[in-house]
This record gives structure tokens, sequence and C-alpha cells, in this order.
């Protein structure tokens, strides 16, 4: 199998993932609140937020690791509003825009009690996961730098 091939192979792998976890946290959030909470948003704030805190906590492993800082320490309110705009933008037009997350249920909403079960601990790993150990590193990068 050519790179090329497996490497697109691995692309497609990840955004199936990626919008599995998107349509877990939807229905997750639709069956407790119901549609007049508007799922399709609320999960759009978390998953924002779990990508930014992986794209930080990148950031904060190469300053703990190699020294280098990317950030200033006080980054400028302005620049940390675009970039949160951004991540929400992005995540809006793959999810939400022209009603893509009713395709991505309807993708996905055949599997079983037990699966979803499963797979949703993963899920839920990813989702507070990520939140946390970006907090654990800013923490460990404070302990370190001391």
């Amino acid at each position: 199998m050519g790179s090329n091939k497996l490497r697109k192979i691995s692309m497609q792998k990840l955004w199936q993932t990626y919008k599995y976890i998107y349509y877990w946290l939807y229905t997750w959030n639709r069956g407790l609140w119901g549609e007049r909470d508007a799922p399709e948003f609320n999960i759009l704030i978390g998953m924002s937020m779990s990508a930014g805190c992986n794209i930080l906590s990148i950031i904060v492993l190469i300053d703990i690791v190699f020294g280098v800082t990317i950030f200033p320490e006080a980054i400028p309110k302005l620049e940390a509003l675009i970039s949160i705009a951004i991540l929400f933008l992005i995540h809006y037009f793959l999810f939400v825009y022209k009603n893509k997350y009713r395709k991505i249920e309807i993708e996905f909403e055949k599997e079983s009690k037990e699966e979803r079960k499963r797979k949703g601990k993963w899920v839920l790993l990813y989702a507070f996961g990520s939140m946390g150990f970006y907090i654990f590193l800013l923490f460990l990068g404070i302990w370190i730098k001391k």
C-alpha cells in the first residue's frame, strides 16, 4: 500500500472518529436537555474547548521539553478571543452548517447500546481528558520553572 493511500485512510479514520465524538456528545446532550437547549451549539463549545486544550497542551509541552516559549506569558485578550472564535467557526462549518449534524446522526444511529456505551467512555475521556491534561501540564510547567 502506498504512503499516500495509507495517509488518506488514516485521515478518513481520524475524521470518522471526530464525527463520532460530535455525534455521541450531541445525542447525549439532546437526551438530557432536549432540542430546545440547542445541543448542536452546546457541543460546538465543548469540542472547540477540547481542541483548544489539545493545541495549548502541545504548546506547553514544547515549552516544558525544549524550553521554547511560543506564547508570551500574557496573551493579549483580542488574540485569545480571535483564536477561540476561529476554533468555534471551524467546528461550526464542520458539524452544524447546512445541518451536517443531522447527516452525522443518521450515519451513526444504528449502533447498538453496548457499542454506544463502550465508545462513550472513550468520548468522555477525550472531552474531559483534553482539558484535564492541559491543566495538569500548566501546573507541571509552573512547578518546573520555579
